[in-house]
């Protein structure tokens, strides 16, 4: 009995320990599972996380896109962020890929992509993205040709012939096309795409290469000024080859990320879906507007308001306007209720033009020296008063002329003739005096619109108008020192005081920026920037109510009621004359551009204001 107890025991130890061990087994086999779910639940998440982020980061650039929140230069083929630098810089590599250009037809009929009643419609899908080729590359056959990313100024793109075009988007926004041209072969290698309206500007530049597309920029601004190519202020860049989008670079906070056609194997479904939409939206509307710019017609458009003596706006005035060599009328308008009217005229670069506006019961008014050059904007025609004729009314007049730099200097000594007409340089001089020894001469005037010419030794010829009713009985001009002959002067003068307005001239690329010799505040109302005549790097001039601008007033009327005009002047006296827009609210005039040698009128009015810009600060 004793030997069968000790049997007993042994067996129930040994039954005691394999069961001990199993249980240790089992809690090892459960923690081991344990641990290898935890990882494949994080390396799944992890996972998801990166293709959320990428997912983001697509869905962002296309929302941005649509909001015109972007801008636009070329980047490099890579997933990762990089500077945005990089992104407009294609490694050599790239650049002499010698892949055969497969060129396509994407000619269009107007009637295809336009709405019944012509505006243009990027809606319709009239052009799709080629088969995709994984092995392609971007090649730079374009951007580098025409643009100087180091040098803007020296870019070839800016001795191209432009010509300035304009139509209506279906959603009733306008639409500004510059196009460029080579002019040795005519062709078009960059279009400039401005879309106004419903907020923000979208700007977008596409560049052709033999009419295929090759690279778009794409960006948003509330002014549209210079801007440097290669900063963060461009957002959106596409790069094409045989018409399928190699790669997208979307631009925040001065990092650029890169999406390419190689790698959307290892997108996720969203990020892919999102690189295809962009793809046939921007093939598409690259298209529509290569075909749109080759069947508009070039326009110069004059735009002004009439008023009587008495400034109040006068309707169904008769508009029409004369080819000042033999006076043969190009085109007519009426005004309408507020006095406004708005036309047409042949772009002629050699042609000067006389508006004539009449109404019965009161006298004609004459404006000389409309011009209507290759790229010009709007040309916006200083605002005459027009008289009653049977009125007659003479009032003693003084005018009184101060040098254009420093206006407390009086011109004395000098002679000052009137013609009849405003910028009329030439003809009949229908009253004449000489200044005194405080710059000023009496005249008994009737009413009416005049130029004064001013001559003394020591100053070019200088013009500015005389315009005479009941409430005009002073006018201030100014008179500007020789011109060297190397060099080009530009007088910005207004009325208004104590309204401070600034001057800005900007170089292609922003990347010279001339403020004026002196800041007019108070008193002095004129303000000056000299430039090199010789130099025909491209620049753009601009003039802002900095008074309104930091007074946070974007819809201000003080800068078209000041009476602000500017004048260009040369060796050879003066050769542009423009004056700010009346019945346009805003705080940032751009007058003109200088192009080739080449004086050019603008005209866009903003009323933005954009902080840290350079229409805020001195």
């Amino acid at each position: 009995m004793e030997v069968n107890n000790n049997t007993n025991e042994v067996s129930e130890a040994k039954k005691k320990r394999n069961r001990d061990q199993f249980y240790i087994v089992l809690v090892g086999l459960i923690g081991y599972g344990l641990i290898l779910i935890a990882i494949v639940i994080g390396m799944f998440f992890i996972i998801r996380n990166t293709f959320n982020k990428k997912d983001a980061e697509v869905a962002r650039a296309v929302a941005d896109s649509e909001a015109v929140t972007v801008e636009a230069g070329p980047a490099s083929d890579t997933d990762e962020n990089i500077t945005t630098e990089e992104a407009v810089t294609e490694s050599p590599s790239e650049s002499v890929q010698k892949e055969e250009t497969v060129i396509t037809e994407h000619g269009a009929d107007k009637s295809e992509y336009s709405t019944n009643d012509g505006a243009i419609d990027y809606s319709i899908t009239l052009f799709k993205p080629g088969k995709r080729d994984v092995s392609l590359k971007w090649k730079d056959t374009v951007f580098s040709r025409l643009e100087n990313v180091k040098s803007p100024m020296d870019a070839s793109v800016n001795t191209f012939r432009m010509q300035r075009k304009y139509a209506r988007l279906a959603d009733d926004r306008e639409l500004e096309l510059c196009v460029y041209s080579d002019p040795a072969t005519n062709e078009t290698g960059k279009i400039t795409a401005i879309e106004t309206g419903q907020g923000r500007l979208l700007i977008i530049d596409y560049y052709y290469d033999h009419g295929v597309i090759n690279y778009v920029a794409e960006r948003g601004a509330d002014i549209d000024y210079p801007i440097d190519i290669s900063s963060g202020k461009v957002t959106s860049r596409y790069y094409f080859s045989n018409d399928s989008m190699v790669k997208y670079s979307y631009c925040e906070d001065d990092k650029a990320t890169v999406f390419s056609a190689a790698s959307l194997k290892d997108y996720s479904q969203g990020t892919v879906e999102q690189y295809e939409y962009l793809e046939e939206k921007m093939i598409n509307k690259a298209y529509i507007t290569y075909n749109a710019a080759a069947s508009l017609e070039e326009v110069q458009y004059v735009e002004g308001y009439i008023l009587d003596e008495y400034e109040q706006a006068l309707a169904d005035v008769s508009i029409k306007v004369f080819d000042e060599a033999d006076m043969t009328e190009v085109a007519g308008t009426e005004t309408d209720g507020d006095g406004h009217y708005r036309l047409g005229i042949p772009v002629n670069n050699d042609a000067a033009y006389m508006l004539s506006a009449y109404k019965e019961s009161l006298d004609e008014v004459r404006i000389y020296g409309v011009t209507a050059v290759e790229g010009s904007g709007t040309y916006f025609v200083p605002t005459p008063r027009m008289t009653y004729s049977d009125d007659g009314a003479e009032y003693n007049v003084q005018v009184v002329v101060r040098d254009s730099v420093d206006n407390s200097v009086p011109i004395t000594d000098a002679s000052i003739r009137l013609r009849q007409g405003l910028d009329c340089k030439e003809g009949d001089v229908v009253a004449s005096s000489v200044l005194d020894a405080t710059g000023a001469a009496m005249f008994t005037m009737q009413t009416g619109n005049y130029t004064a010419e001013v001559s003394k030794g020591g100053y070019e010829n200088s013009y500015f108008s005389v315009v005479v009713t009941m409430n005009r009985l002073q006018v201030i001009g100014y008179a500007v020192k020789d011109i060297a002959d190397d060099e080009l002067q530009i007088i910005t003068a207004w009325d208004t005081t104590p309204l401070d307005l600034d001057a800005r001239l900007i170089y292609a690329g922003a990347k010279n920026v001339i403020r004026p010799i002196q800041d007019s505040v108070g008193s002095v109302n004129t303000e000056t920037v000299t430039v090199n005549s010789d130099d025909k790097s491209l620049f753009r001039y601009y003039v802002s109510d900095y008074s309104d601008s930091i007074g946070n007033d974007p819809n201000s009327g003080n800068m078209t009621s000041s009476g602000a005009r500017v004048y260009i002047y040369s060796n050879e006296g003066m050769i542009a004359a423009y004056h700010v827009p009346l019945g346009h609210l805003g705080v940032v005039w751009e007058p003109f551009m200088y192009r080739n040698g080449t004086v050019i009128p603008v005209n866009h009015y903003y009323n933005a204001i954009e902080a840290d810009s350079y229409f805020t600060s001195k």
